[in-house]
């Protein structure tokens, strides 16, 4: 084996296992540190001279060092599981059994009692919490706006089967570092058929009309306008009744709005109303907006 290649794949690491496996010795292995030519950055694990430092680096690190008795966890495995945190997370998080404990530098370590089948999986070869066992995870320190955001992420990615969560919390037992009544909040937003849209103020809007017991639309409708297809976010088909969410920063470009204008003026040729949503606007703002457009009698529509 070509421990530099192993390098290479394993973000610029190397073990002391693997470059036993390539046939170098305990004294060859000090001499390349003593050289400059590997870097010792953890416990049995080194770098390679000239890999430039990175989070992902840092965070294999880790698991290298304590391999096969730690998994990346809570705000760390989101990000592994290709999540956006919107806060810079400086510590690197881990999860263990009780009978383990990691003390490093840099490094927070969650011990559990139960860890479920299917609660770890691999990114990149790199062990982490599954999205389900993350979200139980993260109850406990996160706001229940928060952990909705990362709820809502993971089912944009269909990294998570909400009626699968929703079993999960069923038989979920308050514990230190989570909490069970955030998980029920999450969830009571959430209903069955829920579609969190491919923003946060499409999944927002989503809440909203199921909160207030408005009638539910067509989610992401397609129209058809001559020769092109618009993709309405929500519809009331027999109602001509379109609803669109605009998000601050949506619009990065001029054509972005040039194509807005082309499709809304051309659904409005065909008899459709648009009603128009933005994130400035309360809950109660936006669910009165929609149910006044709603009562209007068709034939105004």
């Amino acid at each position: 084996m070509d421990r530099f290649r192993w390098a290479e794949s394993h973000d610029g690491l190397i073990t002391n296992d693997a470059a036993r496996a390539a046939g170098r010795t305990r004294r060859q292995l000090e001499r390349d540190r003593a050289v400059g030519r590997l870097r010792k950055v953890r416990r049995g694990v080194s770098v390679v001279n000239g890999a430039p430092p990175t989070w992902r680096q840092a965070v294999r690190a880790v698991l290298l060092s304590n391999e096969g008795r730690v998994a990346a966890s809570h705000w760390t495995a989101v990000t592994l599981l290709g999540g956006r945190m919107h806060t810079e997370i400086e510590q690197i998080h881990v999860i263990t059994d009780l009978d383990h404990q990691v003390v490093l530098a840099g490094v927070v370590c969650h011990r559990s009692g139960l860890l479920e089948e299917g609660d770890l999986v691999r990114r990149e070869g790199m062990l982490c919490t599954s999205p389900l066992r993350t979200v139980i995870d993260l109850s406990g320190p996160m706001t229940v706006a928060d952990l909705g955001k990362v709820v809502d992420e993971f089912l944009r990615r269909r990294a998570l089967n909400l009626e699968e969560l929703r079993e999960r919390v069923d038989r979920t037992r308050p514990a230190p570092g989570r909490s069970v009544a955030t998980l029920r909040k999450v969830l009571a937003q959430r209903l069955a058929g829920y579609d969190p849209g491919e923003s946060e103020l499409e999944g927002r809007i989503a809440r909203i009309i199921d909160a207030y017991g408005l009638p539910r639309p067509m989610h992401q409708h397609r129209v058809q306008y001559g020769k092109n297809r618009y993709r309405i976010d929500f519809a009331w088909p027999d109602r001509q009744l379109y609803l669109e969410g605009n998000g601050f920063g949506f619009h990065m470009l001029s054509t972005d709005l040039d194509r807005d204008a082309r499709r809304q003026n051309e659904l409005v040729l065909e008899g459709w109303v648009p009603i128009e949503i933005t994130w400035r606007m309360s809950d109660a703002e936006i669910a009165n907006t929609i149910r006044k457009f709603l009562a209007l009698p068709t034939k105004r529509l």
